[in-house]
């Protein structure tokens, strides 16, 4: 009788390990594609300009990535505001699933772009690309000093 119990518990056991990987195959949240693939391709001309931005005939949607207190609405045409936080509610989701042509993601720093293309990308939307400014946001302001604490003997 003891051994039908345990033989019970792990048949339960191995049923509850199935469900659970049923339910994570099935996610449609999961990574599409593997992550060095997405950043060797981000490398590789994902990016968009100021002046290719004007010249592009297309339509396009341009998605600033800022807070809603420090959106303008005037700075890009056919802008809209969905902050980086909010980028995967549902009714975003939408919205960029609806967006005709390309979409391009502007924020004052370009890594927080950067990591909603990688994001978006994942989930499989496509023609995402990221505003590239023209000023350099990484300057390095301090001379590097290594430490004296640590001595190699």
């Amino acid at each position: 009788m003891n051994k039908i119990k345990s033989l019970g518990f792990v048949l339960l056991l191995l049923i509850v390990v199935l469900i659970l990987v049923i339910a994570r195959a099935t996610n449609k949240n999961l990574f599409k594609q593997d992550p060095e693939n997405v950043i060797a391709t981000q490398q590789n001309g994902n990016t968009i300009s100021l002046v290719q931005l004007n010249n592009l005939t297309s339509k396009y949607i341009v998605v600033d990535l800022g807070s809603a207190e420090n959106y303008k609405s005037n700075q890009f045409k056919n802008s809209i505001n969905i902050p980086f936080e909010n980028i995967l509610y549902n009714t975003n989701r939408k919205l960029l699933n609806n967006a005709k042509g390309k979409i391009v993601l502007f924020s004052d720093d370009i890594s927080r772009s950067s990591k909603a293309w990688v994001i978006l990308n994942q989930l499989g939307f496509e023609n995402i690309y990221i505003f590239q400014s023209l000023k350099n946001n990484e300057v390095f302001k301090y001379k590097f000093q290594p430490g004296t604490m640590a001595k190699l003997e």
